[in-house]
């Protein structure tokens, strides 16, 4: 939640999470206590008597996109934390808010969810806007997409990149309703792989060094480096000797489980089964795949290096992210790596915050 906006600033007022580790990593990281607990409609009240108003509301609220055949989809308990962002909503009654998401979230419950989330909005008096964003034409180095929708009270939100002849318009049943199934489109990919990773150290399975190989060698670097003695978390996980020989047969952009591959693999080394993107060598020269919760496990995402017979670091994942190496994820090694994974790239979000600020009236 936004306290205050003040020139091209954007001031937290309330941070609130039900994650405990999450908090603790945003207060050591960020300066800001944050409320850790069950997210309710009392709590929104007495946040909003105490410390609002607030300009903008953000979140990104978890939820389960299932068939419920003759019921209301906002009534379903599965997507309480959407009602409950949505009551958010309506009791701070912000300028703008934004509800991030899954890129599926539009077609969840065959859409009844999304068309609920928007008419309750426009009821509240929002203009309503929605896109699936890619998040590496806008400095992130990973091809990243999420869902977000944005509701204003002032002038319609204009995403970035965006040229109006691009987006789609929607039934007029949905009022301000409008939905861009691509942003950002003017925008070019500036960042590849190895441009966000170049000057770390290499590794081995199950090696671990924090201390940088090289000097920066682009401006992306340096924005990550900037305020940071030693890349902390660039640790890799172990691999069994099995595994680390069936890696060395897969070439950038491959996996192990395409037919050509498999063909020049022994058959003992040859995986059985596995996802669409298991056991694939991410490309160098270009952004990374999504960095996904499992991003340091081969067998369940894309993410074996592409040039080093290993899964990715923690770091390299951060990274990927667009967090600066100042930035440290507190907890265990599985709770750094679901912190990461789970996050919104901070390059992204500053991009909408930018975008935010068009929108905004006074």
């Amino acid at each position: 939640m936004a306290k205050s906006i003040a020139g091209s600033k954007i001031t937290t007022g309330v941070a609130i999470d039900n994650w405990k580790i999450a908090c603790e990593t945003f207060r050591e990281n960020l300066g800001l206590d944050p409320i850790c607990g069950e997210i309710n409609q009392d709590l929104i009240s007495k946040v909003n008597e105490e410390h609002g108003p607030f300009d903008i509301l953000v979140g990104g609220p978890p939820c389960q996109g299932f068939s419920t055949a003759g019921k209301r989809a906002l009534d379903d308990e599965r997507n309480k934390l959407v009602v409950e962002f949505l009551n958010a909503v309506d009791i701070c009654k912000p300028k703008i808010f934004v509800m991030e998401n899954v890129t599926g979230f539009r077609t969840f419950q065959n859409g009844q969810l999304y068309k609920e989330v928007v008419q309750y909005a426009a009821n509240l008096g929002y203009k309503v806007r929605a896109a699936v964003v890619l998040a590496s034409l806008v400095g992130v180095p990973q091809r990243r997409k999420r869902f977000l929708l944005v509701g204003t009270k002032g002038k319609r939100f204009i995403f970035p990149g965006e040229k109006l002849s691009q987006y789609q318009l929607l039934d007029d049943s949905f009022l301000e309703d409008d939905f861009l199934m691509q942003s950002f489109n003017d925008g070019k990919e500036q960042w590849s792989f190895d441009d966000a990773t170049s000057d770390l150290p290499s590794l081995k399975a199950g090696e671990k060094c924090e201390e940088y190989a090289k000097p920066p060698q682009n401006g992306l670097q340096e924005y990550f480096r900037k305020g940071s003695k030693n890349p902390v978390d660039h640790m890799a996980v172990g691999h069994r000797p099995y595994f680390l020989e069936m890696l060395s047969y897969i070439p950038e952009g491959k996996s192990a489980l395409d037919p050509d591959v498999q063909s020049k693999m022994p058959e003992h080394l040859r995986p059985k089964s596995g996802f669409k993107n298991s056991y694939q060598r991410i490309i160098g020269k270009a952004p990374s795949p999504t960095i996904t919760r499992n991003f340091t496990t081969p067998s369940s995402a894309n993410c074996i290096h592409p040039h080093q017979d290993r899964a990715l670091s923690l770091r390299e994942g951060a990274r990927c992210q667009s967090f600066p190496d100042t930035f440290q994820f507190l907890g265990s090694t599985e709770e750094k790596r679901l912190q990461i994974g789970n996050a919104v790239p901070p390059l992204l979000g500053k991009a909408i915050g930018e975008a935010m600020m068009g929108s905004i009236e006074d």
